[in-house]
């Protein structure tokens, strides 16, 4: 044969890389969502992909929060996906606002934005055990509000935590008869200059919002509760470096001269890069209390908070925390402290009693007339979906996250067949990069996805006893760290930290980097078995007599021992 003859010989049935065609529904176009379909596009050519969103554009977190001074708490060059570096951020912290640029580029890039069913909400899904699908049901909102119905084989929920936003629980809140904006909610044509404005809140949203009211309001009464730790920047060594040659509160703005270079020069931008993420993952030993790291971290924090409110007598302490820095997540708030001491800034930490028409009454009967309330109280991070979600046995999400939202690695759940969360209970971090677990939990999906194509499994689901395991492990972990500490965060619901992963964030990497397929029971397409995968003993190529030789072009090659490493060995 001279290679070129026409191939006459067709084999019988299946190759082994003829892998089962799956229909997969992704629930959120925002970081997690767009990053997701990037990597199921790449990595199952066998999958058909859906993608909706609730929202008229992507961007998710990005495209919600609007307020003034929404902003990132970590480098810019650490929250971005790994395989689309950007060079031209502006800032060392960038506003949402690019953050959600560089979100639209990079799926207007990979095309995912040509797919995306928006203002399209989930209303419900249920799994047929008896077909192995799933039936979602959405709601589109258009000139009209109309009804629709997908089917797949994989569901998967990218919905993220920070999206539910929650009013405090005050009397008479909603009978204000001034402006009465959510930080998650912000009304971007409201001018709020010249008015009187109360901030609920001292979260990290709040926090940024301070700074930009101070400067065009002749009155900010900032409510608090607990007080709050306004931290060193993540990475503080090399951050501070960076910041000591900047004019600006706790931001730096990258030079033309800078972004050039970035982008011109790769191996200067990786190093960069490199040393960046590095940093920001050493702050990780600041989370267990009594550490040389912790003690030191935050006697840093009282010295560089007390030496910013000093011009006040009292502030710092009215302001300080009961609970060790780290309990809830941590924020460098550029601009917030120096804005606490400013003549038109007044820090209120009494409890609100209730709101009238136009003012604010404290415990203490002291009465603040305002002409606004900015209510920056946060989300209901209980990871509870905001719609029925059905499993085997009509078992429902809602009953079995009732006390406790639990999922197996942060992404599955017993009962619930080819079903996967990105962004779910106990996914995040306490301190560094989300973008680190969120990409290294779309690489776990992915190849749960491969898997049950490649192996024509009908369902795929996680054991109870893996379940358990993972919950023993949280329990275990959790109360030698800081989170364990009395403090109110979304970390917490009903005492139990279901928001942090169990470790640091290269322990979740190298976690999720090797599945344990054993904790999954499987079920079969009919006609299949766990080896029928195999087929007829050919490959696409081989019927092809297409490339049969690539394997070449992609050789591991394995360095060359060093001297050390050889002495080690017996």
């Amino acid at each position: 044969m001279n290679g070129h003859s026409v191939p006459t010989f067709v084999p019988k049935g299946r190759a082994v890389d003829e892998a089962r065609p799956v229909r997969i529904v992704i629930i959120g176009a925002g970081v997690s969502g767009i990053g997701l379909y990037i990597r199921l596009l790449q990595n199952v050519p066998d999958a058909q992909v859906t993608i909706v969103e609730k929202n008229p554009s992507l961007g998710g977190t990005w495209w919600e929060n609007r307020y003034p001074g929404v902003a990132c708490d970590i480098p810019s060059h650490v929250y971005q996906y790994s395989f689309e570096p950007n060079p031209k951020w502006s800032k060392l912290f960038s506003t949402g606002g690019e953050i959600l640029e560089y979100v639209k580029h990079v799926a207007a890039k990979y095309k995912v934005d040509k797919k995306i069913k928006y203002s399209t909400k989930v209303v419900g899904a249920k799994w047929d055990d008896a077909r192995g699908v799933w039936t979602v049901q959405t709601e589109h909102s258009g000139d009209t509000v109309t009804q629709g119905e997908l089917e797949a084989e994989i569901l998967i929920s990218a919905t993220g935590s920070l999206n539910n936003w929650k009013w405090p629980e005050i009397e008479g809140l909603h009978d204000f008869q001034g402006k009465l904006v959510h930080s998650a909610n912000w009304d971007d044509k409201w001018d709020y200059t010249g008015k009187t404005v109360a901030l609920v809140g001292c979260g990290s949203s709040a926090i940024q919002i301070l700074p930009h009211l101070q400067k065009k309001c002749p009155k900010v009464l900032n409510f608090i509760r607990g007080g709050t730790w306004i931290s060193q920047p993540f990475g503080s060594t090399l951050i501070q470096e960076v910041l000591s040659k900047s004019s600006e509160p706790g931001n730096y703005t990258y030079s033309e001269e800078e972004k050039a270079r970035f982008a011109d020069d790769h191996e200067f931008y990786q190093k960069f890069r490199h040393e960046m993420e590095s940093f920001i993952n050493k702050d990780f030993p600041c989370l267990f209390p009594g550490s040389d790291e912790e003690v030191a971290g935050t006697r840093a924090i009282r010295e560089v908070m007390t030496s910013k409110l000093k011009s006040v007598p009292g502030l710092y302490e009215t302001i300080e925390p009961k609970f060790t820095p780290g309990c809830r997540r941590l924020t460098p708030g550029p601009g917030y402290l120096e804005a606490l001491t400013k003549d038109n800034v007044e820090l209120v930490k009494t409890d609100i009693a209730k709101v009238t028409n136009d003012s604010l009454i404290t415990k203490d009967g002291r009465e603040y007339k305002v002409d606004a309330i900015a209510c920056a109280t946060g989300f209901d991070c209980s990871y509870m979906p905001r719609f029925p979600i059905m499993g085997k046995d009509g078992q429902s999400i809602q009953s079995r996250w009732k006390n406790r939202a639990t999922a197996y690695m942060s992404l599955s759940v017993p009962g619930f067949p080819n079903y996967f969360v990105v962004g779910g209970p106990n996914a995040a971090m306490g301190g560094g990069s989300l973008l680190l677990i969120v990409e290294a939990v779309i690489q776990y999906v992915t190849l749960a996805v491969q898997k049950i194509s490649r192996e024509h499994i009908k369902s795929m689901e996680v054991k109870e006893a893996a379940l358990n395991s993972w919950v023993r492990k949280l329990d275990r972990y959790f109360p030698d760290t800081v989170h364990a500490d009395s403090c109110t965060s979304w970390y917490k619901t009903n005492g139990e930290i279901t928001g942090l992963w169990p470790g640091s964030s290269l322990h979740a990497r190298l976690t999720l980097d090797h599945p344990r397929w054993e904790d999954f029971s499987y079920e079969y397409s009919e006609g299949f078995d766990e080896l029928e995968f195999m087929g007829n003993g050919w490959t696409r190529a081989d019927v092809k007599r297409g490339d049969v030789g690539y394997y070449i072009l992609d050789v591991d090659i394995p360095p060359v021992p060093s001297d050390e490493a050889i002495a080690c060995q017996p």
